[in-house]
């Protein structure tokens, strides 16, 4: 993984086929570390539908089962007309039925920040604490080291030390705890996908 942080053998954490890619979001810039649904890519590829940009469509998205018919009749209008207007590629609809195609494409796994100073990667690592877990990489390690590792610690937020190419995990990023998929959530895999298909 080119311009990320390789956890150790044993973290809570498994990257395994991961990939990378570095994201402007929720005002900070950080390497997102996901895995890509290849399925859904080529279905996207195909269908012309690059990332879904409507926080509405989307909230109307997470009430529809995946690939299952749900009938008209049980959606209310308003319902109806954000569908109607989406892309080509997010639902099928016919004159009894709608269908949710669409599903995210990435899902995000680790957001690195990196920062020159301490105080400044905490609080840019910690804008993805709703969403996936998070690290940030510094040069070196404050004076109270035990003392700011253990407020990191106390956030859940991993800390690596040394140079950028090969910084050295102190400290691991905890699992989200009671993590459940929201509207938010989504957004933010789009945007990771939005990314990730424009670098590659």
């Amino acid at each position: 993984m080119a311009n990320s942080v390789q956890v150790k053998p044993g973290a809570a954490l498994n990257l395994q086929d991961a990939r990378s890619v570095r994201v402007r979001i929720l005002g900070t810039t950080a390497t997102i570390v996901h895995r890509r649904d290849d399925v859904e890519h080529e279905r996207r590829r195909r269908m012309g539908l690059a990332d879904v940009k409507s926080m509405e469509l989307l909230d109307v998205l997470m009430d529809l089962p995946h690939e299952a018919a749900v009938t008209r009749s049980s959606l209310s209008p308003a319902v109806l007309r954000v569908l109607q207007r989406a892309p080509a590629g997010v639902v099928r609809m016919d004159s009894t039925s709608v269908t949710r195609l669409v599903s995210p494409a990435v899902t995000p796994v680790l957001a690195v920040v990196y920062a020159s100073r301490w105080r400044d990667g905490l609080e840019r690592a910690s804008e993805f604490a709703s969403y996936i877990p998070r690290m940030f990489v510094v040069p070196e390690a404050p004076s109270n080291s035990l003392e700011a590792l253990a407020e990191a610690s106390w956030y859940g937020v991993g800390v690596a030390v040394g140079p950028r190419s090969a910084p050295t995990m102190v400290l691991e990023p905890e699992p989200l705890s009671d993590w459940q998929p929201t509207t938010g959530w989504w957004w933010f895999c789009e945007q990771v996908y939005r990314h990730a298909t424009d670098q590659a």
